[in-house]
């Protein structure tokens, strides 16, 4: 069994969306009922793709069930019309291979993460996927069945639930730009200064933040250590 990410540029809906705003970042979770799609970006670059994406819909023969968007941000879902010729996932299914949500497109390209259980399978998705355009393994690697859990087990509702806004968006910047890593690349006195806040301020959203995510793997730390031990 083998875990394989791939980049693929290609025709289909959501992967032409990506190439005509390659500076957002879309999300997408598919079912066979529903595709749901979360754009992150620029304001007013959401918007107009917010608009494109309901173009894209009605292209597909499909129909908005729900939409919502904030600052930066919009979230869709529509009714599934996908098949082997338009979705990559669909075409993955019907190789045998599962795959792991969300789908994610960036910069014009499809991002995808596979489960493979056999390798004539795999092969024949990829001599597929090839026809349709172009298709790179970023990442390949066996895995164990057991490891499957691992894969399906944690939402970010779980994960992250408990983080109010504030204390993610501080607490992702804190992470990237090396806060935490050794020696310290920023200062937390930065931070705040970047965001007009005290720097006890911004100290106490890190924190909150941290404690909170510590506090939700926990379970997961304890199964973890219980898998290696048995």
């Amino acid at each position: 069994m083998e875990e394989i990410e791939l980049e693929l540029k290609n025709a289909t809906p959501f992967t032409l969306l990506s190439q005509e705003f390659p500076d957002l970042t879309i999300f997408r979770w598919c079912s066979s009922v529903v595709d749901y799609v979360e754009m992150y970006g620029p304001k007013e670059r959401v918007q107009k793709a917010a608009r494109s994406l309901k173009i894209t819909t009605q292209k597909i023969h499909s129909y908005v069930v729900t939409e919502d968007s904030s600052e930066n941000h919009s979230s869709t879902a529509i009714s599934c019309r996908c098949n082997v010729v338009n979705s990559t996932i669909r075409l993955a299914e019907s190789m045998n291979l599962l795959w792991e949500a969300p789908a994610i497109y960036k910069d014009g390209r499809e991002r995808l993460r596979l489960i493979s259980f056999s390798d004539s399978e795999l092969e024949k998705f990829f001599k597929r996927a090839s026809a349709n355009g172009e298709v790179h393994i970023l990442r390949k690697k066996k895995i164990e069945p057991e490891s499957l859990r691992d894969v399906y087990r944690i939402s970010l509702k779980e994960l992250l639930g408990s983080l109010s806004l504030k204390q993610a968006k501080y607490l992702r910047e804190a992470i990237g730009s090396g806060m935490f890593s050794s020696p310290k690349k920023v200062k937390i006195e930065e931070l705040a200064k970047k965001h007009g806040l005290t720097k006890s301020t911004m100290q106490e959203h890190v924190n909150k933040a941290k404690n909170k995510l510590i506090q939700s793997i926990e379970p997961y730390l304890t199964l973890y250590i219980h898998s290696k031990v048995e």
